[in-house]
């Protein structure tokens, strides 16, 4: 499943000189251009409550404040990269089961789905590959090391916050990102009264979702609790059926007015019929076990200090069965372990808010396909980076050090810009270097079919994004993204020999993706808001000009939302071009449209919300391969009490 400009100041000659070192004089470098702006300015000043005033009508509050760019708070009117936004009402009202049902709503991003709810899906941005696509969740890496990815189809959705994506490298902050992050923001126990929510849906083929929240503070203590079961017994024949159980908690407690503490802990296991290929089905299991401690101090009014630490463990198994007998023939398995901790002094002071963090992580995966049946990952990385706002004017340098014990050392580079150019239209220019780790699959992967390869290097890519927000046009808000992708050391399977059959994986291709994206909202008009996405996007061998198969080529969204705070309508439509080889058997040519519907109701002074949805309204296809065809339509309905 696997699947022109420069800029001195981004010039990085490490190899000769200590990381560190060359570490500081890149950022130095950036930031020597950043002081002679500064020299021509003798007076700055926050713009951020003005420069969001025109996009309070097409946007809740919660989206114009983002962390994941500097890994610190601030205006989306001051980030430069492409960025979008997904809160918790969001995902209510699409009665999404997993975050992948969220992610496939999303302008520029692509999810491999391979069935119904629950199964295995995967994330691609911009077309990058779905290793290429960093996930964090309140700030624990979920990519896993031996494919470098995060399995999308079994994460519950219930205690989601929000979710910020950035559509393009984002190693300047986050290590291990050449395609992008998807980080998510969980819930939280702050409002001093206790509330809770009770949703239980049913649907075609003995789908259901059960799902229990409640979170509330007393005094210096808060918290959220939620557990959850979701089940099917899948759309695509006998064996994708699917069941999962999850749980949740989240604690805070003020230590002090100015600390506090949090303490979150979750358990995930899901068990499910992967397909049918040939003459045997496959099916897999995965258990994850999730913790973390945070401590967050105001040392003063301009500084914050953060420390966290975390841990992690996943244990995958598959299974491969033949299907005339279910006789088992295969049984994989691995167990992704790890712990990491952050640190991270955030200053603001006038002009400058200031990011200077640092990061551990330490992994090991046991696996009977791994070469010595374990492998270890250790990895230590420095950030930094400046928000610096003059005006009008915004401009972020940053720059991170990462040192690996598997694949050296990377100093990931980036600088950005915003400028208001009138109150209602905002620019922005975005360059970067960036790195994705190779997996212990490519590296130390050892099977049949394989060879490992313990030499590979770090794929690396140097970005160009520029675009522009606009809301000239009485009640639309356009906005359009240009990037640019320049790939080289992209890893692809080799053959080991002219008559082998066996393959490895190597160091062997270049690679260019360019194109934009655009995104629109109307301003509600009767209560009734459309908004609609589109990605355009070439992926070529530089060296000899030819079209990559197998990278989506294009992809739109649209949406038709009706919200009386009574009754609320959410109609989405979702269309990629996979652009596959023809052994795939893909076929892609219909959108996807899903209805969903929720009315408030108050039964027996009880609040009830009963919603219902409509999935595949048109019965269409819309498939990566013939192998995972996407289910037909299909129905569902359910009812929340809220108390």
């Amino acid at each position: 499943m696997t699947m022109d400009i420069s800029l001195n100041i981004l010039t990085f000659t490490m190899r000769k000189k200590n990381p560190l070192i060359a570490l500081a004089e890149s950022l130095r470098s950036i930031l020597s251009i950043v002081g002679i702006l500064l020299a021509f300015s003798s007076i700055a000043h926050a713009q951020a409550e003005d420069d969001k005033d025109f996009l309070l009508m097409y946007f809740k509050e919660e989206e114009l404040v983002v962390e994941s760019p500097t890994r610190a708070q601030k205006s989306i009117t001051q980030v430069a990269e492409n960025v979008t936004v997904v809160t918790a009402d969001d995902i209510k009202l699409m009665n999404a089961h997993t975050l992948a049902d969220v992610l496939n709503t999303v302008t520029g991003v692509q999810v491999f789905l391979t069935g119904g709810p629950g199964s295995s899906a995967l994330a691609y941005i911009q077309g990058s590959g779905q290793k290429h696509v960093a996930v964090f969740m309140d700030g624990i890496p979920l990519n896993n090391l031996s494919d470098n990815v995060t399995e999308i189809g079994a994460i519950p959705v219930q205690n989601i916050e929000k979710i910020e994506i950035i559509k393009g490298p984002a190693s300047s902050a986050w290590g291990s990102a050449l395609g992008g992050v998807i980080n998510i923001i969980t819930k939280s126990g702050t409002d001093n009264a206790s509330h809770g929510v009770a949703s239980a849906s049913y649907g075609e083929r003995n789908t259901s979702d059960l799902r229990l929240e409640t979170s509330g503070k007393k005094d210096r203590l808060g918290y959220y609790v939620t557990a959850g079961r979701l089940q099917t017994d899948g759309f695509n024949g006998p064996h994708h059926d699917f069941s999962g159980n999850n749980a949740y908690t989240k604690l805070s407690y003020d230590l002090t007015k100015d600390t506090s503490a949090l303490i979150s802990t979750g358990y995930n296991k899901v068990n499910r019929g992967g397909s049918e290929i040939s003459t045997f089905f496959i099916n897999n299991t995965v258990e994850t076990w999730s913790s973390s401690l945070a401590i967050n101090s105001a040392l003063n009014q301009e500084t914050m200090f953060s420390l966290s630490l975390w841990h992690l463990r996943q244990n995958f198994e598959n299974y491969d069965y033949q299907l005339s007998s279910g006789v088992q023939l295969i049984n994989d398995r691995y167990i992704d372990d790890g712990y990491g901790s952050s640190a991270k002094l955030t200053w603001k002071h006038q002009q400058h808010n200031i990011v200077l963090g640092a990061d551990y992580n330490s992994k090991n995966l046991t696996s009977n396909k791994i070469a010595d049946g374990e492998k270890g990952l250790r990895e230590t990385a420095f950030f930094v980076n400046d928000t610096i706002s003059i005006g009008h004017l915004s401009m972020t340098p940053g720059a991170r050090y990462d040192r690996t014990n598997t694949n050296g050392d990377f100093t990931s580079p980036s600088f950005g810009v915003t400028y208001k150019l009138t109150n209602t239209t905002l620019l922005r220019a975005y360059t970067a270097k960036a790195f994705n780790m190779p997996s212990f699959a490519d590296t130390y992967g050892d099977n049949l079919f394989h060879v490992s390869n313990p030499n590979l290097k770090m794929e690396e890519v140097l970005s160009y994004e520029a675009g522009l927000e606009t809301s000239a046009v009485d009640h639309l808000w356009i906005k359009l993204s240009f990037f640019r992708h320049d790939m080289k050391n992209v890893i692809t399977s080799a053959a080991t020999c002219t008559t082998c059959t066996t393959f490895t994986s190597v160091n062997a291709e270049k690679e260019q993706r360019q194109g934009m994206e655009i995104e629109l909202k109307t301003e509600p008009v009767y209560h009734t808001s459309l908004s609609a996405g589109a990605m355009f996007m070439s992926a070529k061998d530089p060296g000899t000009g030819q079209t990559m198969q197998n990278v989506p080529q294009r992809t739109y969204d649209v949406g038709l939302r009706y919200d009386d705070n009574s009754l609320k309508a959410l109609l989405n439509g979702h269309y990629i071009y996979w652009n596959t080889a023809p052994a795939f058997n893909g076929k892609y040519d219909a959108f996807i449209a899903d209805l969903h519907i929720a009315k408030n109701l108050l039964v027996n002074g009880l609040a009830v919300e009963a919603f219902a949805d409509i999935h595949n309204i048109f019965n269409s296809d819309q498939y990566l391969t013939d192998i995972y065809k996407n289910p037909g339509r299909w129905v569902e309905a359910g009812v929340r009490y809220l108390f």
